[in-house]
């Protein structure tokens, strides 16, 4: 399993089957999801910058930037 990302952590998105116009967009992580059990892996509510609603995303679906945003740019 992959590392875990943070919240407000920059991501671009690298598979994106069920919504390709998302592939190579970039956004910040402003949810994730609390498995009910160690078997399942979280899921990331990303908020893209080219657009105004969040899209959940598997974790080998987006890769993090490197870099960090701060909870104030979007709240």
């Amino acid at each position: 399993m992959e590392d875990a990302l943070e919240f407000y952590a920059e991501v671009r998105v690298v598979d994106s089957p069920d919504r390709p116009e998302t592939l190579g967009k970039v956004g910040a992580i402003l949810g994730i999801t609390e498995p009910t059990d160690d078997r399942t892996a979280p899921a990331y509510a990303v908020l893209l910058d080219s657009d105004d609603s969040l899209i959940q995303f598997r974790r080998e679906q987006i890769e993090p930037t490197g870099r960090m945003r701060m909870r104030e740019d979007y709240y």
